[in-house]
């Protein structure tokens, strides 16, 4: 196989040399007008091509890397208690396998993974949509967890922060305590 960037020789989809060098995580935050916090280690401009594979087969490879070269290596950094969650938004099997749930998984053991727990009932796609258009479709998420439940969501991409927001608030009215989010990329640049 070879490197998915440098094309060179290599037992994974990306390079060791690539993890640390080009895809060195910068750990970034912004706070939601909701007040949630939500972490990101890229500029979604930075790894658009590596994010654009999650419906191939490469894809799942490659999101199980970056989740484990950025959450996991994040979460290290904390002594965090037992019994919290890591939460995929929507990771409904539509193409194979879901990338929030490889994501999520990637947590471990710092968190578990909690699978099909938040999922959408709305299943528009939102790539490269306006404001307008996430705020006029809502997920109309389906949510299975108790109340009282610590959790982190997780997912790929922030970009107006409406889906995040719309989870956050779902699970609110749950009595579901949502700690933070954890993405890979921001889109927001600046």
């Amino acid at each position: 196989m070879r490197c998915h960037l440098c094309l060179k020789l290599s037992w994974q989809p990306l390079c060791k040399t690539c993890l640390s060098t080009f895809l060195t995580p910068t750990p970034a935050f912004r706070i939601l007008k909701d007040g949630l916090r939500v972490y990101s280690f890229y500029r979604y401009s930075d790894i658009a091509p590596l994010l654009h594979t999650k419906h191939t087969f490469v894809g799942a490879k490659i999101f199980a890397q970056l989740g484990r070269h950025t959450f996991y290596e994040f979460l290290k950094t904390f002594e965090l208690p037992k019994g919290i969650y890591a939460l995929p938004i929507d990771d409904h099997i539509r193409h194979g396998y879901s990338h929030s749930a490889i994501l999520a998984k990637a947590t471990k053991p710092y968190l578990t993974p909690l699978y099909g727990s938040l999922r959408a009932q709305n299943h528009k796609s939102y790539s490269g949509k306006s404001r307008a258009f996430r705020e006029a479709n809502k997920r109309d998420f389906r949510i299975t967890c108790k109340e009282g439940m610590d959790v982190i969501l997780i997912d790929d991409i922030i970009t107006t922060g409406s889906t995040l927001k719309e989870a956050h608030k779902a699970l609110q009215e749950l009595g579901v305590h949502v700690l933070f989010a954890l993405v890979l990329a921001d889109a927001k640049e600046g």
